[in-house]
């Protein structure tokens, strides 16, 4: 991605400046929020003309012709213009140009119009990295395939491997760095300009219509999408394609144009007004940090140094790092899957089942009150005069569990909507606001002491269905932060809290794979949500113990003391030539060895 993140605020306030916007174009999407919002935007997008599929190779003379004159081909570093190989297929990078529709068309159901020729997502790129992407979702893969040409001198931008980002495990395209947000905002696009159609299409693990309604995106697509977009933040090259494809096809990019937009639809200002304006320096100025991919040379046999971008007016970031497991690996557990599978009714009953659950559960052992029998192999919980709940047979529960439920609100009555659950073990609970469609919801509780897991209402009239449950030991998802106290963790987890620098070295790690993320806390106290997760890792023959680095010990004497002060301080001005423990002489853990480590050091010994 862009590092180079001090042009981001520049980048948002110049959009409306370098951009070509009619005026008065985005009038009717002012002072709407959420649905409303992207509904009025589709309506301002959706009709524009109607492009042939040979027309592509005349178009993109206009759209994406770099200062070479040369294509710009996001999939490849080839040099490709209008006179090279239209192939249809191709055995190796460099043998020939496709027109890519970089979102598939199979998602979409094919060659229907006016999709199959919406110029903003169709892109010239090599045919045989076009090949191998094929109608793969984009994603992010920690390792991957990227197919070179050696012969030819020519390469694959991104790469082509199995999903390593939260939520997703099949195979994925992972863009180049570059182009990540490009690809963001071109999706963001497709949903908003076709929302009313993405509820027909055949669809793709990309998109999940069924969960997120409007949204379109599956959950894990929608964050990393996010993420991309506000990483990297539009570029002269996309404002340049942006008036390109308005002055053949009569159409822009919202979000290209506004890049807050996207936002005030999935992100960090849904249910606010938007209006129409560049946000304010002070909300720019309260951004989301993004964590950067490792950087492999400050990899140890027992550390990493965390790098992410810069997020405005912070007073501290919290970083969070957890050990995941391996391929093979099992570090959460699954105990019970419970389907209610026994469940044959076709509509609500009025029976109250609590005494007899056993038969129609999966699992012997589940208790409740005020249970009913309900559609589609679910059950109801509570009625408009009692609070009722649903408690799973008793398990070897651990300290840390994952409860991961399929429910949905009931909706029958006036003011039995907004329903939510309550997911508890013992005194630790969650309250978990409702969907009106089945969604798939998962809870981390962290000091559970009961063998049972409770389901309950919130309060009478508030009612719901279950369809199913499963419950784990373990943090399925390591997307619930633990509480952040500095340097609080073992040699498998950590959470560090007053970090003033976009870097941070964690020491005396066991072997194995990590996943780390980073919040800002912001000036006024609040903080931004999670940033993306990255990956790294530790290759060690044993859990970090005799060999854990002794912070501070610069001269390898295995205490700490005064004399490391005197190491530390021959080093920095060039008396010192038989060199120091490095690791141990990053007393701040910023990555660099200078004169904050002598601070931090004496702090140290003084019991600051």
């Amino acid at each position: 991605m862009k590092k180079v993140f001090t042009t981001i605020l520049a980048a948002i306030i110049g959009i409306s400046i370098l951009a070509d916007i009619p005026n008065g174009y985005y009038t009717n999407a002012i002072g709407k929020h959420d649905e409303a919002l992207m509904t009025a935007l589709e309506g301002i997008i959706y009709d524009h003309s109607l492009l042939s599929y040979n027309y592509m190779w005349t178009a993109f003379d206009s759209t994406d012709v770099g200062n070479d004159g040369y294509y710009i081909d996001m999939y490849s570093n080839c040099k490709y213009d209008n006179q090279s190989d239209h192939v249809g297929g191709a055995s190796f990078v460099g043998e020939g140009i496709n027109r890519e529709h970089s979102f598939p068309k199979s998602w979409f159901g094919g060659e229907i119009m006016p999709m199959f020729t919406d110029l903003t997502m169709l892109i010239p790129t090599d045919a045989f990295v076009n090949q191998r992407r094929s109608n793969n979702p984009y994603g992010v893969c920690a390792g991957g395939i990227t197919y070179t040409n050696e012969d030819m001198g020519v390469t694959m931008k991104g790469k082509l491997g199995t999903s390593t980002y939260n939520g997703y495990t099949s195979t994925v395209f992972e863009p180049d760095d570059e182009y990540k947000g490009d690809f963001a905002r071109i999706y963001f696009y497709m949903v908003t300009c076709y929302k009313s159609d993405v509820g027909t299409w055949p669809g793709c693990d990309q998109l999940d219509y069924a969960t997120n309604n409007y949204k379109a995106f599956s959950t894990w697509s929608m964050q990393m999408l996010l993420e991309w977009h506000r990483a990297d933040p539009v570029s002269q090259k996309e404002i340049s394609r942006n008036e390109a494809v308005y002055k053949q096809q009569g159409n822009r990019n919202p979000f290209v144009d506004h890049p807050e937009l996207a936002e005030y639809i999935w992100g960090t200002k849904q249910n606010t007004n938007w209006t129409g304006e560049t946000p304010p320096d002070d909300e720019l100025d309260k951004r989301v940090p993004v964590m950067y991919n490792v950087d492999t040379t400050a990899v140890t046999s027992s550390a990493f140094r965390a790098d992410w971008s810069p997020a405005g007016d912070v007073s501290s970031y919290s970083l969070s790092v957890n050990r995941i497991a391996a391929p093979g690996e099992d570090i959460t557990t699954l105990l019970m899957t419970e389907n209610f599978s026994n469940v044959a009714a076709v509509s609500d009953g009025n029976i109250d089942i609590s005494s007899s659950l056993d038969n129609y559960s999966d699992n012997p052992g589940w208790t409740g009150y005020k249970v009913y029998l309900a559609a589609n192999q679910s059950l109801k919980i509570g009625t408009s005069t009692a609070v009722g709940y649903l408690v799973s047979p008793e398990l070897e529960l651990g300290n840390t569990i994952t409860v991961v439920f399929n429910a949905k609100n009931w909706i029958g009555a006036a003011g039995s909507d907004n329903s939510s659950v309550i997911v508890s073990c013992g005194n630790v609970s969650k309250t978990i606001t409702l969907s009106d469609t089945p969604t798939d919801y998962t809870v981390v509780l962290i000091g559970c002491t009961e063998k049972n897991v409770k389901l309950s209402m919130t309060a009478i009239k508030k009612r719901f269905y279950v369809y199913n449950v499963s419950i784990y030991n373990g943090d399925l998802t390591a997307e619930a932060p633990r509480r952040a106290i500095v340097e609080e963790g073992d040699s498998t987890w950590r959470a560090v809290s007053g970090i003033t620098d976009t870097c941070y070295t964690v020491q005396a790690l066991a072997g194995g794979i990590y996943e780390y993320f980073v919040k800002a806390v912001y000036i006024d106290g609040s903080e931004s949500v999670w940033s993306n997760i990255e990956h790294v890792t530790i290759v060690a023959g044993d859990v970090a113990g005799e060999d854990e680095i002794l912070i501070g010990d610069v001269n390898g004497d295995d205490e700490v003391n005064i004399s490391d002060v005197t190491t530390l301080i021959d080093y920095l001005l060039g008396r010192e030539s038989d060199g120091i423990e490095r690791e141990a002489a990053d007393v701040n853990h910023d990555g660099k060895i200078n004169i904050s480590d002598i601070t931090a050091l004496i702090d140290l010994l003084l019991g600051h």
